[in-house]
């Protein structure tokens, strides 16, 4: 599961969604694209740094990488969290359109279930808000484990 989603399920039937805006640079820090955005991230990395603190001798990170959560639940439907995301940053088109020669940037979408079911739907008009704000979609589905014996 990518660390940045850090989502568990709660029962075998419940399905979960979660969101995330994230943009990763080799030329611009984690710090300047909070300062440019206007927007605190929930978790930044520069380049450079260690991938695992634990680990002072072990990779260093290539680029500078900038994290902000949905924060709602991860009962919300998915539709949602990218309706959060979107309003969160539609005051920044002008930015990240700058940002966007030295940055790729992504919202991150994870969905899963227990039992294997579930869908969303994403309105055009959502999707429409999405691409106006230059972010590519990145969809991470999580089926469920083995059955058990």
């Amino acid at each position: 599961m990518s660390e940045e989603l850090q989502v568990q399920p709660q029962s075998d039937d419940r399905k979960w969604s979660a969101g995330l805006v994230r943009l990763a640079s080799l030329t611009v820090t984690a710090g300047e694209i909070s300062a440019r955005l206007g927007i605190v991230a929930d978790k930044q990395f520069e380049q450079g740094s260690l991938v695992s603190p634990c680990h002072p001798a072990g990779a260093r990170r290539k680029n500078s990488l900038w994290l902000r959560r949905s924060g709602l639940p991860n009962d919300s439907d998915l539709a949602d969290h990218v309706r959060t995301l979107v309003d969160m940053l539609d005051g920044c088109r002008d930015e990240l359109a700058d940002l966007s020669a030295d940055c790729e940037m992504e919202l991150v979408l994870g969905f899963g279930s227990e039992n294997g079911q579930g869908g969303c739907a994403l309105p055009a008009d959502l999707l429409a808000d999405v691409a106006a704000l230059g972010l590519d979609i990145v969809l991470d589905l999580y089926p469920p484990g083995p059955p058990e014996d």
